[in-house]
């Protein structure tokens, strides 16, 4: 055996390996469960649809990096031809209805914003008998108060980011 190894011939030597280190090509399947449980597959099964990826797996690539750190733009591609589509119309209610729910969301969110800076600012006149006789309770409901202020802050500033990007 080591004999026809040794033989084999030197021309054949490039063609088997690039045999060996050609990527493998498969289709890939998503199946998507009772549940929504969501699921990729390389082999077909009944109710599971094929992915269609194109060549060099883009959709695994990090996205390039400008000189200046930024993210590029991605080039969209066409979405295949049955990717269920949405109407002008429809498209247009979906983001007036998210727009008025993140308006609610801001407008809920700023009510509770003004109610607990009256409350730390009334939270010295409103000290009870536990928190006259251990300042530590009292030091302690000052600081809840105060990351319940800053988190209403930061859902605020979220809020308006989202706001900030829908047309």
């Amino acid at each position: 055996m080591c004999y026809r190894a040794a033989m084999l011939k030197p021309q054949l030597v490039p063609l088997l390996l690039t045999l060996l280190i050609c990527p493998a090509w498969a289709d890939i399947y998503k199946q998507v469960d009772e549940h929504g449980n969501i699921t990729f597959i390389n082999t077909p099964i009944q109710g599971a649809q094929r992915v269609f990826i194109e060549s060099g797996y883009p959709a695994m690539r990090p996205a390039a990096k400008a000189k200046n750190g930024a993210n590029t733009p991605r080039v969209s591609t066409a979405s295949p031809s049955t990717f269920p589509r949405v109407d002008a119309g429809a498209q247009k209610e979906r983001d007036v209805n998210r727009r008025r729910i993140l308006e609610d969301e801001l407008s809920a969110e700023q009510r509770l914003l003004a109610d607990r800076k009256i409350e730390l600012a009334n939270a010295d006149s409103n000290r009870s008998a536990e928190e006259k006789a251990n300042p530590q309770k009292y030091v302690e409901r000052l600081g809840r108060l105060r990351e319940n202020l800053l988190l209403h802050e930061k859902n605020i500033a979220a809020l308006q980011t989202e706001l900030g990007k829908t047309h």
